[in-house]
Protein backbone atom coordinates (compact mmCIF):
# COMPACT_ATOMS: atom_id res chain seq x y z
CA UNK A 1 0.00 0.00 0.00
CA UNK A 2 1.33 3.34 -1.06
CA UNK A 3 2.16 5.78 1.43
CA UNK A 4 -0.04 8.75 2.34
CA UNK A 5 1.59 12.32 1.17
CA UNK A 6 -0.02 15.31 2.90
CA UNK A 7 0.58 17.41 -0.04
CA UNK A 8 -1.06 15.00 -2.32
CA UNK A 9 -4.45 14.80 -1.33
CA UNK A 10 -4.99 12.05 -4.31
CA UNK A 11 -2.58 9.39 -2.25
CA UNK A 12 -5.22 9.94 0.86
CA UNK A 13 -7.69 6.59 1.43
CA UNK A 14 -11.36 7.71 -0.42
CA UNK A 15 -13.01 6.79 2.67
CA UNK A 16 -11.29 10.14 4.10
CA UNK A 17 -11.80 12.34 1.52
CA UNK A 18 -15.50 11.25 0.66
CA UNK A 19 -16.31 12.23 4.21
CA UNK A 20 -14.23 15.40 4.45
CA UNK A 21 -15.94 16.49 0.61
CA UNK A 22 -19.53 15.24 1.76
CA UNK A 23 -19.19 17.31 4.97
CA UNK A 24 -17.26 20.57 4.24
CA UNK A 25 -19.49 23.36 4.55
CA UNK A 26 -20.25 22.00 8.09
CA UNK A 27 -16.57 21.36 8.77
CA UNK A 28 -15.95 24.99 8.07
CA UNK A 29 -18.87 26.39 9.82
CA UNK A 30 -17.43 24.82 12.93
CA UNK A 31 -14.01 25.84 12.27
CA UNK A 32 -14.56 29.37 11.99
CA UNK A 33 -17.04 29.30 15.08
CA UNK A 34 -14.14 27.93 17.28
CA UNK A 35 -11.64 30.81 15.87
CA UNK A 36 -13.68 33.30 16.36
CA UNK A 37 -14.49 31.83 20.10
CA UNK A 38 -10.18 31.65 20.51
CA UNK A 39 -10.28 35.34 19.45
CA UNK A 40 -12.96 36.59 22.01
CA UNK A 41 -12.34 38.44 25.12
CA UNK A 42 -10.67 36.64 28.11
CA UNK A 43 -13.72 37.61 30.14
CA UNK A 44 -16.33 36.39 27.29
CA UNK A 45 -14.72 33.06 27.05
CA UNK A 46 -14.81 32.69 31.00
CA UNK A 47 -18.86 32.96 30.94
CA UNK A 48 -18.80 31.03 27.31
CA UNK A 49 -18.60 27.44 26.89
CA UNK A 50 -16.62 27.17 23.48
CA UNK A 51 -19.23 25.75 20.65
CA UNK A 52 -19.27 22.10 19.81
CA UNK A 53 -17.83 20.84 16.83
CA UNK A 54 -19.66 17.54 16.37
CA UNK A 55 -18.67 17.13 12.29
CA UNK A 56 -14.88 17.88 13.33
CA UNK A 57 -14.71 15.55 15.80
CA UNK A 58 -15.90 13.01 13.70
CA UNK A 59 -13.82 13.92 10.76
CA UNK A 60 -10.71 13.32 13.41
CA UNK A 61 -12.07 9.99 14.68
CA UNK A 62 -12.51 8.54 11.30
CA UNK A 63 -8.97 9.91 10.69
CA UNK A 64 -7.49 8.51 13.36
CA UNK A 65 -9.16 4.91 12.88
CA UNK A 66 -8.47 4.61 8.82
CA UNK A 67 -4.54 5.94 8.96
CA UNK A 68 -3.73 3.72 12.35
CA UNK A 69 -1.92 1.16 9.39
CA UNK A 70 -0.76 3.50 6.90
CA UNK A 71 2.37 5.51 5.95
CA UNK A 72 2.70 9.12 5.65
CA UNK A 73 5.49 10.63 3.68
CA UNK A 74 7.83 12.82 5.16
CA UNK A 75 11.08 15.32 4.19
CA UNK A 76 14.18 15.88 6.11
CA UNK A 77 16.13 18.46 5.13
CA UNK A 78 20.37 18.52 5.48
CA UNK A 79 23.42 19.36 3.28
CA UNK A 80 25.42 15.68 1.65
CA UNK A 81 28.93 15.07 0.34
CA UNK A 82 27.34 11.64 -0.73
CA UNK A 83 23.73 11.06 -1.50
CA UNK A 84 24.55 6.98 -1.29
CA UNK A 85 25.33 7.02 1.80
CA UNK A 86 22.16 7.56 3.50
CA UNK A 87 20.50 5.04 0.90
CA UNK A 88 22.78 2.73 1.64
CA UNK A 89 22.80 3.14 5.79
CA UNK A 90 19.38 4.88 5.95
CA UNK A 91 19.00 8.20 8.09
CA UNK A 92 20.81 8.03 11.45
CA UNK A 93 19.70 9.54 14.69
CA UNK A 94 20.78 13.15 15.76
CA UNK A 95 24.57 12.64 17.74
CA UNK A 96 26.65 15.73 18.40
CA UNK A 97 29.56 14.16 19.22
CA UNK A 98 28.89 11.66 15.75
CA UNK A 99 28.31 15.24 13.72
CA UNK A 100 31.93 16.33 15.14
CA UNK A 101 33.88 13.42 14.57
CA UNK A 102 32.41 13.24 10.77
CA UNK A 103 33.53 16.78 10.61
CA UNK A 104 37.23 16.64 11.20
CA UNK A 105 37.12 13.70 9.15
CA UNK A 106 36.28 15.68 6.43
CA UNK A 107 38.53 18.23 7.29
CA UNK A 108 41.65 16.16 7.41
CA UNK A 109 41.13 14.43 4.12
CA UNK A 110 40.64 18.40 2.92
CA UNK A 111 43.91 19.13 4.68
CA UNK A 112 42.03 21.89 6.12
CA UNK A 113 44.64 22.30 8.88
CA UNK A 114 43.76 25.45 10.11
CA UNK A 115 40.17 24.36 10.02
CA UNK A 116 40.58 21.36 11.91
CA UNK A 117 42.55 23.16 15.03
CA UNK A 118 39.44 25.32 15.60
CA UNK A 119 36.30 22.73 16.07
CA UNK A 120 36.76 21.59 19.92
CA UNK A 121 37.47 25.23 20.90
CA UNK A 122 34.20 25.87 18.76
CA UNK A 123 32.05 23.20 20.64
CA UNK A 124 32.89 24.09 23.68
CA UNK A 125 31.59 27.96 23.00
CA UNK A 126 28.72 26.51 21.73
CA UNK A 127 27.42 24.70 24.40
CA UNK A 128 28.37 26.90 27.18
CA UNK A 129 26.22 29.43 25.21
CA UNK A 130 23.22 27.26 24.13
CA UNK A 131 22.58 23.58 25.03
CA UNK A 132 19.44 23.17 23.37
CA UNK A 133 21.19 21.29 20.76
CA UNK A 134 21.67 18.55 22.96
CA UNK A 135 18.19 18.20 23.81
CA UNK A 136 17.57 17.33 19.86
CA UNK A 137 19.86 14.38 19.93
CA UNK A 138 18.76 11.36 19.86
CA UNK A 139 15.91 11.41 17.21
CA UNK A 140 15.40 11.97 13.31
CA UNK A 141 13.97 14.78 12.61
CA UNK A 142 11.16 15.66 9.12
CA UNK A 143 8.91 17.33 8.12
CA UNK A 144 5.13 16.16 6.22
CA UNK A 145 5.03 19.04 4.24
CA UNK A 146 6.89 20.50 0.87
CA UNK A 147 6.77 24.34 1.81
CA UNK A 148 8.34 23.74 5.30
CA UNK A 149 11.12 22.98 3.53
CA UNK A 150 11.53 26.31 1.75
CA UNK A 151 9.80 28.90 3.46
CA UNK A 152 12.53 29.50 5.46
CA UNK A 153 12.38 27.39 8.39
CA UNK A 154 14.68 24.75 7.16
CA UNK A 155 17.34 27.09 5.93
CA UNK A 156 19.48 26.75 8.36
CA UNK A 157 20.26 23.23 7.83
CA UNK A 158 21.45 23.72 4.28
CA UNK A 159 23.74 26.58 4.95
CA UNK A 160 26.48 24.62 6.10
CA UNK A 161 27.57 20.85 6.57
CA UNK A 162 26.58 18.89 9.23
CA UNK A 163 23.38 20.31 9.60
CA UNK A 164 22.26 22.93 12.32
CA UNK A 165 24.16 22.13 15.19
CA UNK A 166 27.45 22.18 13.23
CA UNK A 167 26.15 25.40 11.72
CA UNK A 168 26.20 26.95 15.32
CA UNK A 169 29.39 25.54 16.07
CA UNK A 170 30.78 27.14 12.48
CA UNK A 171 29.38 30.48 13.65
CA UNK A 172 30.92 30.17 16.89
CA UNK A 173 34.85 29.68 15.47
CA UNK A 174 33.49 32.17 12.85
CA UNK A 175 36.56 32.88 9.59
CA UNK A 176 38.15 29.96 7.89
CA UNK A 177 36.06 27.19 9.69
CA UNK A 178 32.87 28.78 8.89
CA UNK A 179 33.28 29.61 5.34
CA UNK A 180 35.04 25.77 5.18
CA UNK A 181 31.40 23.94 6.11
CA UNK A 182 29.56 26.54 3.76
CA UNK A 183 31.75 25.23 0.53
CA UNK A 184 31.55 21.10 2.20
CA UNK A 185 28.44 19.46 0.47
CA UNK A 186 25.10 20.34 -1.11
CA UNK A 187 21.42 21.49 -0.15
CA UNK A 188 19.24 17.64 0.24
CA UNK A 189 16.31 16.10 1.03
CA UNK A 190 15.73 12.76 2.05
CA UNK A 191 12.47 11.63 1.58
CA UNK A 192 11.03 8.87 4.11
CA UNK A 193 8.27 7.32 4.41
CA UNK A 194 7.53 6.41 8.29
CA UNK A 195 4.49 4.74 10.04
CA UNK A 196 1.56 7.34 11.35
CA UNK A 197 1.04 5.71 14.73
CA UNK A 198 4.50 4.51 16.89
CA UNK A 199 7.55 6.55 14.92
CA UNK A 200 6.66 10.06 15.99
CA UNK A 201 4.99 10.93 18.65
CA UNK A 202 3.56 14.08 17.59
CA UNK A 203 1.69 12.79 14.52
CA UNK A 204 -1.06 11.25 16.38
CA UNK A 205 -2.33 14.16 17.70
CA UNK A 206 -1.54 16.51 14.53
CA UNK A 207 -2.44 14.30 11.55
CA UNK A 208 -6.27 14.57 11.85
CA UNK A 209 -6.29 18.39 12.27
CA UNK A 210 -3.86 18.79 9.49
CA UNK A 211 -5.88 16.72 7.04
CA UNK A 212 -9.14 18.27 7.70
CA UNK A 213 -7.51 21.83 7.11
CA UNK A 214 -5.60 20.66 4.03
CA UNK A 215 -8.66 19.35 2.44
CA UNK A 216 -10.51 22.65 2.76
CA UNK A 217 -7.94 24.37 1.17
CA UNK A 218 -7.65 22.43 -1.60
CA UNK A 219 -11.41 22.78 -2.31
CA UNK A 220 -10.57 26.52 -2.32
CA UNK A 221 -11.69 29.62 -0.70
CA UNK A 222 -9.73 28.53 2.42
CA UNK A 223 -6.49 29.90 4.81
CA UNK A 224 -4.98 26.82 6.68
CA UNK A 225 -4.38 27.91 9.68
CA UNK A 226 -2.85 24.77 11.49
CA UNK A 227 -1.58 22.11 9.44
CA UNK A 228 1.51 21.09 9.88
CA UNK A 229 4.26 19.49 12.57
CA UNK A 230 7.79 19.30 13.63
CA UNK A 231 8.42 14.69 13.40
CA UNK A 232 10.77 13.74 15.52
CA UNK A 233 11.35 9.56 15.03
CA UNK A 234 13.11 8.36 18.29
CA UNK A 235 15.22 5.80 16.40
CA UNK A 236 17.27 5.15 13.23
CA UNK A 237 15.24 5.16 9.63
CA UNK A 238 16.79 2.27 7.54
CA UNK A 239 17.13 1.94 3.95
CA UNK A 240 13.51 0.25 3.09
CA UNK A 241 12.52 3.33 4.42
CA UNK A 242 14.47 5.63 2.24
CA UNK A 243 12.25 6.69 -0.32
CA UNK A 244 14.85 9.20 -2.76
CA UNK A 245 17.69 11.51 -1.68
CA UNK A 246 17.53 14.40 -4.04
CA UNK A 247 18.59 17.74 -4.24
CA UNK A 248 16.93 20.90 -2.97
CA UNK A 249 15.89 22.01 -6.76
CA UNK A 250 14.27 18.52 -7.61
CA UNK A 251 10.93 18.71 -8.75
CA UNK A 252 10.03 15.88 -6.21
CA UNK A 253 10.28 18.41 -3.55
CA UNK A 254 9.01 21.73 -5.11
CA UNK A 255 6.27 23.55 -3.10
Amino acid sequence: MHPVDMDRIVTWPPEVTAFLRAHSKQLRAEREADHEYTLAPSTYRIMNDAPPMPRWDEAKALIENVMADRELVAFHATRLIDFHHVQKDGLMMLNLEQHVARLKGHLQDAGAVDELAEVDAAVSKMLKADSFFINREGAVWATPRRASLHDGGCDVFYKSYGGEAIERIAGYAGGKLERRLKQLGTPAVVIIRYPTYGWCKFTHGRLPQSMIELHLRYEGDWEAMDCGWDIMINRHVPTENIVAVVSLDDPAVAA
